[in-house]
């Protein structure tokens, strides 16, 4: 069922343990060799390109690169209410969460002289992902921050495969307010908003989770365009111990491994019973379920089981896998969760990944493939760019400002950069 199942105590664990590992980090060649060569046409060609990878890919004709407001109101009629009422729910309280957190930031120092300033990027581009699944949360958690940080031009796009709008999509974008949807989707719409072609602007920013391709043109097109990171697959590593309830535990792993066939679902563990029992309840109700062959396909391929003797050692395990989720499936009173690497950490039973995905708040975005050893969830700092700002006046205090004068003179001086100091010699105060 589990793609593996190793013991700490075993040997070759460690050369077993990284070789898991590094499957998870190979990228296809044949995926950078495609993504390469759309961005190229996308970049010579433009709408004309556009037009015909649509066509390709996603098996429609594009006659209008953005969905009209009809288009938008049309589909966000066609979702029942229960549901809109539980995304503005949502929406409300990620809003309540990032605004919270862009008033936290110091935005300006109070240092008049040698500050720094905030402002929120002009334009971003939030992509969401179609295909397998319907994701109108990620439209939520992508917008939450975007517009808490007051970005100006707010822009969505989506494919559009066979030319079918999903309109659970669409409903949630007009709750978060936006109303400018692409229907593209893929590689190309990454490369289209990266260049800016006669009918899609130029962004400052991309953001949001997507496929391999998607993820690959990110990658490819960093420093042309902003990105908040080079999302992989989705992940969770959960803890437990001999108090954990392994139907619980069971139950988030299947959940992780819904996604898509190449989720990845860790459970590391002390207990040998609830490792055998969480085993057994996957097998048993895994079948029933409407996705189940993608689930059994996820733990096939990327599920691990880790055998530990005491939840100490999980410490270097869970850093090493730095994973997307860390699920604490126990009341924690031995792990000090400063000492761990996750993109969201989550202690206790009733901390359920799932409420995190859709309704606490935090964006549930998350650094993947071991990233979050560098780097964070999407926020409002992802929206926000800063300056340091100088404004100095020698006459508060001259003898400070001729000190910085000669010191300043002293290392130009030793670097060889002689207009350098005379630039700031000739400054010096009598």
């Amino acid at each position: 069922m589990f793609r593996e199942e190793l013991n700490i105590s075993n040997t070759g664990f460690d050369s077993d343990f990284s070789n898991f590992l590094l499957k998870k980090e190979t990228i296809d060649k044949n995926i950078i060799s495609s993504v390469s060569e759309i961005i190229k046409d996308v970049s010579i060609r433009g709408d004309e390109a556009l037009i015909d990878l649509t066509e390709k890919l996603d098996n429609h004709l594009i006659d209008n690169f953005f969905i009209s407001e009809d288009e938008i109101n049309a589909s966000y009629r066609k979702i029942n209410k229960e549901v809109i009422s539980a995304l503005e729910f949502s929406f409300n309280n990620i809003i309540k969460f990032h605004s919270k957190c862009r008033d936290s930031l110091n935005l300006e120092s109070v240092d008049s002289e040698v500050s720094r300033v905030f402002k929120p990027i002009r334009s971003a581009l939030l992509y969401v992902p179609g295909g397998k699944a319907s994701y109108p949360s990620s439209v939520l958690m992508a917008a939450g921050p975007a517009i808490a940080s007051q970005v100006k031009d707010l822009y969505l796009t989506t494919p559009c495969v066979g030319g079918q709008v999903n309109d659970l999509t669409v409903a949630a974008a007009k709750v978060a307010g936006i109303k400018n949807i692409a229907r593209l989707g893929g590689a190309q719409s990454i490369a289209a908003f990266s260049f800016g072609t006669k009918s899609i602007p130029k962004v400052d920013k991309i953001v949001g989770p997507g496929n391999s391709y998607v993820a690959e043109a990110k990658r490819q097109l960093f420093g042309r365009v902003g990105i908040d990171s080079i999302a992989g697959p989705s992940e969770i590593v959960i803890l437990a111990n001999e108090t954990s309830s392994p139907e619980i535990v069971a139950w988030d792993l299947m959940a992780q491994a819904e996604h898509d066939e190449d989720a990845s679902s860790i459970l590391i563990s002390n207990s040998r019973e609830i490792i055998q029992k969480v085993k057994e309840i996957i097998e048993n109700e895994c079948p029933n379920l409407e996705r189940a062959r993608i689930i059994q396909s996820s733990l096939k391929n990327n599920g691990l089981i880790l055998k530990i003797d005491n939840l100490k050692q999980a410490i270097y395990l869970i850093n090493r896998l730095a994973p997307e989720h860390l699920h604490l499936a126990f009341d924690n009173q031995e792990i000090d969760i400063n000492d761990l690497v996750a993109g969201i950490i989550l202690e206790g039973t009733d901390s359920a990944v799932s409420l995190s995905d859709y309704v606490l708040g935090p964006s549930h975005i998350l650094p993947t493939n071991a990233s979050s050893r560098f780097s964070s969830p999407l926020s409002v700092e992802d929206f926000m760019i800063s300056s340091s700002k100088v404004a100095i006046k020698s006459e508060s205090n001259k003898d400070l400002y001729n000190e910085l004068v000669d010191k300043t003179s002293v290392i130009a001086r030793a670097e060889g950069l002689t207009a350098h100091a005379i630039s700031v010699e000739k400054r010096k105060k009598d």
